[in-house]
């Protein structure tokens, strides 16, 4: 199963299941609960809002139906009922958004230790991601738009830990377009242009990393967003200081991972 670009169902044999969009839903709905039961009437409220058509229910029903037939591959009761509703059972399927976040704390977890490791598991979690955006399809569900935006912000925490263990392992030059593709994509995020300067002084861009790529991202942090960007005067003033390590600068612009699961 995946959420990690449009909901889907995939057979053993790598053959995508077609479902309906509602069924979509439900199954987005279901995946997001993360085990836990979701009722008929949560799903039908999630799906339909205040407009809800009377026979609602027993269209969930003919839906669960036919995912049950879908997930059969999987294993048996890899979508139980009981009383208080329906649920995934994590254990019993492979879904794409539970394995991203474990490699995703997997990967944290071992930065700094490990920074090669860290990088691949990393890597590996982002390699995850059929699309720019998870479930784009059922964005109109307004639980799932949020689940969709945290998913979104675990993955740019994943791009952040791959450029720095990348960065930190000595594996420069693939992190180097890296961290500036990232920057030119989110230019309101502080640390992918903190990471992009650190990259560029490492490569020996250093006039390149405390003029050119300093002055853009001061424009879109400060003059376009208001923000304040007190990392990035403090970056700027130890790289033009020189003499600084790798372990240093990464130190200047990162914070020891926390778990995400």
């Amino acid at each position: 199963m995946g959420i990690l670009g449009p909901v889907e169902v995939l057979r053993p044999n790598g053959v995508k299941v077609d479902l309906q969009l509602q069924c979509r839903k439900v199954l987005a709905l279901l995946v997001v609960a993360a085990g836990r039961p979701v009722s008929t009437g949560q799903l039908v409220r999630s799906i339909w809002g205040d407009v809800q058509p009377s026979h609602a229910p027993q269209m969930v029903r003919s839906h669960i139906r036919v995912l049950r037939g879908a997930l059969r591959h999987e294993t048996e009761r890899t979508l139980p009922t009981s009383a208080a509703g329906y649920r995934i059972a994590p254990d019993r399927c492979a879904v794409d958004a539970y394995r991203f976040r474990e490699l995703l704390d997997e990967a944290r977890r071992r930065w700094p230790r490990d920074s090669a490791g860290a990088a691949r598991t990393a890597r590996a979690a982002l390699d995850l991601w059929r699309g720019a955006d998870a479930m784009p399809d059922v964005a109109d569900v307004h639980s799932l738009r949020a689940e969709a935006a945290y998913l979104e912000e675990l993955r740019f925490q994943a791009e952040e830990t791959l450029v720095l263990a990348s960065l930190e392992s000595g594996q420069i030059e693939f992190a180097l377009p890296r961290a500036r593709r990232l920057a030119e994509l989110h230019p309101n995020r502080e640390r992918f242009w903190l990471q992009l300067m650190v990259a560029e002084a490492l490569s020996g861009r250093l006039v390149e990393a405390t003029s050119i790529t300093f002055r853009q991202a001061r424009h879109h942090l400060v003059k376009e967003t208001g923000l304040h960007a007190p990392g990035l005067e403090r970056l700027q003033r130890e790289l033009l200081r020189g003499g600084r390590s790798t372990e240093q600068l990464l130190n200047l612009i990162t914070q020891r991972p926390r778990s995400v699961a």
